[in-house]
């Protein structure tokens, strides 16, 4: 059989190996090109829902028990880890945001309930898991930022952001509800499904011989849906009020501000 170009063979090579942000812009581009089709996949909700229950369900399958006990005992790193998502970045975002010359208006107020909100859980770990860190911990950290940010994003925004007289709330009961359902409950059953001694582990021994496979398919949920949401937005005219310029200097502020905050946790 012939050999592969090399450039080709490089570019495989870096795709495989970085599917997920590859795939996110790709999803992305996607989206905004043809957006029917995302609108149409949106609807009712159901399909991103079903994206995040399944992505830790398969994580629960993949969840090593010495890594979830390695990750309790740090306590320390955890709460480092807290204090630096719920106060030091999310304050220092906010502020750098707020005296920014940022148009339209609603992109500064979007960028500062950007920084205001913990990480997302679903990406946040696998992108974690695939940087060679602990994906037990980025869980734990993930988890308790999103159960305590509910807390205190509404304290954090009245700071930075003119929300005070809109009446802004969090249901945080049901916040802490949905969390349960469509995180820990998927994961303690993936988790369970592992240890379950049927056939000589066959549940376990799947998983391993198809660690690839599992971890593909997470990742393709997880590039479903921003791509739903930027279908969405486009087909709604959001974009429509805005220009290149301003979505471009905008992606350039959340990339120098992320910057700064791998600096301040370096």
């Amino acid at each position: 059989a012939p050999k592969m170009p090399s450039a080709l063979t490089r570019v495989i090579k870096f795709c495989d190996a970085q599917c997920l942000p590859v795939g996110l812009v790709a999803g992305t581009l996607f989206g905004a090109a043809v957006p029917p089709l995302g609108v149409y996949a949106s609807e009712g909700g159901w399909l991103s829902r079903a994206c995040v229950v399944i992505i830790f369900l398969i994580a629960g399958l993949k969840l090593k028990t010495d890594e979830a006990k390695q990750a309790i005992a740090a306590y320390k790193g955890v709460t480092v880890g807290l204090i630096s998502m719920l106060a030091l970045t999310s304050m220092a975002g906010s502020a750098f945001t707020r005296f920014l010359p940022l148009s339209p208006p609603e992109f500064k107020l979007g960028l500062i309930l950007f920084f205001c909100m913990p990480c997302t859980i679903n990406s946040g770990c696998v992108m974690t898991k695939q940087s060679g860190g602990s994906f037990s911990l980025a869980l734990l950290l993930t988890v308790l930022g999103n159960s305590i940010g509910v807390l205190t994003a509404p304290a954090v925004l009245s700071l930075f952001a003119d929300v005070g007289d809109k009446g802004v709330q969090l249901p945080v009961a049901d916040m802490m509800y949905k969390l349960a359902l469509s995180v820990l409950l998927p994961l303690c059953v993936g988790k369970c499904l592992q240890e379950v001694p049927w056939d000589d582990h066959r549940i376990r021994k799947f998983v391993a011989s198809h660690n690839k496979q599992l971890t593909m398919a997470s990742n393709f949920l997880i590039i479903l849906i921003p791509w739903m949401k930027i279908s969405v937005t486009v087909a709604d005219g959001s974009f429509g009020r805005t220009t290149v310029l301003d979505m471009g200097w905008m992606c350039v502020v959340g990339a120098l501000v992320h910057a700064g905050f791998l600096g301040m946790n370096f």
